[in-house]
């Protein structure tokens, strides 16, 4: 099962006391935070399964997490089949190596999805839209929780664990019941990059797809 781990960890929380609980959900975003803040950069290879209750198809990649705050990431997927998603902050290019096809589109404020404010340790725009849970706390692992505040936003459950202080698993649910399950490994806090880690120039003969804003569309 594609959730295993996460499930196994949870159950671990049995033997905390109901007065234990309260007392770590009051808390349970700045520790969070305090786990985001170990690092200000990333890498990590990962293993990504998405499915739906109602289908017996699961769709998996693998690939690498390249990741420096604020807002800069190289996503590359390598298998089954590739594609490399590249933001500098302000620009984010998405690549399709087999189409021989790059779109180009400039990243505003808005575009933050979770992942990212996850991975960047944005809190305060995180508990503006989810209220923050630690689900268990137990040896060398946290588990935590994001629940929706409204119910119009994308994801209706995120789950989130850490291992030695490191994250090692994220899970997302969204509204369609579509689950998707990103296991990171290989992680390196506070890796070195260098300057074109976070550009991205089309191959020679790619064909190039540059997306309106919604500002410049109105």
């Amino acid at each position: 099962m594609v959730f295993k781990k996460i499930a196994a960890v949870a159950l671990l929380g049995c033997s905390l006391s109901f007065s234990a609980l309260a007392e770590i959900q009051e808390g349970a975003g700045e520790r969070l935070n305090s786990l985001l803040a170990t690092f200000d950069s990333l890498s990590a290879d990962f293993d990504q399964v998405s499915g739906s209750d109602d289908s017996r198809r699961m769709d998996s990649s693998r690939g690498t997490l390249l990741l420096a705050k604020p807002n800069r990431f190289r996503w590359i997927a390598k298998e089954p089949f590739p594609q490399t998603l590249v933001s500098d902050g302000e620009t984010l290019w998405i690549y399709d190596p087999d189409l021989e096809q790059a779109t180009e589109r400039k990243v505003s404020e808005g575009d933050s999805g979770v992942p990212a404010l996850i991975l960047n340790g944005q809190i305060e725009q995180l508990q503006s839209q989810y209220k923050i849970r630690l689900l268990q706390e137990k040896d060398d692992s946290q588990l935590f929780e994001l629940l929706p505040l409204k119910e119009a936003e994308v994801f209706t459950r995120i789950r989130l664990l850490f291992t030695k202080g490191v994250i090692n698993e994220l899970q997302m649910e969204d509204s369609l019941g579509q689950r998707t399950s990103i296991l990171f490994k290989n992680q390196k806090l506070n890796p070195k990059y260098e300057e074109d880690t976070f550009t991205f120039t089309p191959p020679e003969g790619t064909d190039v797809i540059v997306e309106s804003s919604p500002e410049s569309s109105e």
